[in-house]
């Protein structure tokens, strides 16, 4: 039986996607939401066999759910919904099992989705992972905002036990902890989905310079530099932040510079 979870903003497109897969007999639907945010939720939670994912949602695009998605330990299928029959070059691409346009007639869809478990059956035998190659062209339409990308940031909340959505300006440092990447805002730390190498990219334009291998600054944020006396410095950050970062000598150079415009 193939686990597929569902996600798209429109109720009435999911309880059909729903529908129409268990119907089909081979199918079992773990999951279904409204939400991009949600969606990485039920991600962990279910670990399905393929992921049906919109493209366009309100939080979280559906190119970013599946670049999250394909760094996982069990990463899914992926099958790209779209509301526009020229993305679907772009899904393919981008190396989906498969796309679906909508609004279609409900013929059209139970075809579509007769066509869908085929090709995950046959892609389960094979058991193939996603490549790198998949990977990184997902990343690239990440970063080129192909899809018109949420500015936030996906963290995990365990207080909460949700996803949350993080505003970047929020954000006092980011340093890589273990296998761990932590966002440290003035009043908590929170695990994010991303490298530090991508959190650089995307941050890049929103005051962000890397202080060393593993840590991000946000410059808004820095109170002062200590110099150690060998070229590297201790950044102390305001707004109640009291941890330090060390400022690597190579690093500094270009936030000295950065600090001076």
């Amino acid at each position: 039986m193939i686990r597929a979870l569902v996600a798209d903003d429109e109720q009435a497109i999911a309880d059909i996607l729903e529908l129409l897969l268990e119907n089909t007999g081979n199918v079992s639907v773990v999951g279904k939401t409204t939400s991009g945010a949600e969606c990485l939720q039920l991600l962990e939670k279910t670990a399905p066999d393929v992921l049906l994912v919109d493209i366009v949602m309100p939080d979280l695009s559906g190119i970013q759910v599946a670049e999250i998605a394909l760094r996982s330990d069990r990463p899914p299928l992926i099958a790209f919904i779209t509301g526009h029959s020229e993305y679907a070059v772009k899904a393919f691409e981008l190396g989906a099992i498969d796309y679906i346009v909508k609004p279609a007639s409900l013929h059209v869809l139970e075809g579509r989705i007769a066509t869908l478990v085929e090709r995950v059956e046959r892609a389960r035998r094979q058991q193939e992972p996603p490549s790198a190659a998949l990977r990184e062209m997902v990343a690239r339409a990440v970063q080129e905002q192909w899809h018109s990308p949420s500015r936030k940031l996906p963290v995990k909340d365990y207080e909460q036990g949700t996803i949350r959505l993080l505003d970047p300006a929020s954000v006092v440092y980011v340093e890589r902890d273990g296998r761990r990447v932590l966002l440290h805002t003035a009043e908590e730390s929170l695990p994010t989905y991303y490298t530090v190498e991508q959190l650089e990219k995307r941050l890049s334009a929103e005051g962000f310079v890397r202080a060393n291998p593993g840590a991000l600054i946000n410059v808004d944020y820095l109170e002062h530099l200590i110099p150690n006396g060998d070229g590297s410095y201790d950044a102390v950050f305001k707004n109640g932040r009291s941890s330090t970062i060390s400022v690597s000598r190579s690093r500094a150079k270009k936030l000295l510079a950065l600090l001076d415009r």
